[in-house]
């Protein structure tokens, strides 16, 4: 359900990036959507790892994990790079996808905590 509202932003973003500059800041945009989807991704399926072995085990998985998200990160900021795309627009799509996923978790919380009746 996170990715679906890191999807939406995405989209919304890039709807907006080419409505009002041109293609080549949209596609920016939706690229660094994709990098934190994807980041999004891998520290879910190493949460579920952890969680299923020993505490000691589960954080080094976590540590491995965010080591393994970092230099994908950085990667594909280099790939973004060599393909020409606006820095600053993958940066903004970034934001914009972290910033789905904080009202997501947000809205989450909220339920959790909403008083009955």
């Amino acid at each position: 359900m996170a990715l679906l509202w890191q999807l939406g932003a995405g989209l919304f973003g890039m709807l907006a990036a080419v409505l009002c500059y041109d293609t080549k800041v949209a596609l920016g945009l939706g690229f660094g959507v994709v990098i934190v989807m994807l980041s999004t991704m891998l520290l879910g399926r190493r949460i579920h790892d952890a969680a299923a072995a020993d505490v000691e085990s589960g954080q080094r998985m976590l540590y491995a994990g965010a080591v393994m998200r970092f230099v994908f990160v950085l990667a594909a900021l280099v790939m973004a790079y060599s393909l020409g795309l606006h820095l600053l627009a993958v940066a903004v799509g970034m934001v914009l996808s972290q910033a789905a996923m904080f009202f997501f978790a947000a809205s989450g919380l909220r339920a959790q905590f909403k008083r009955p009746g």
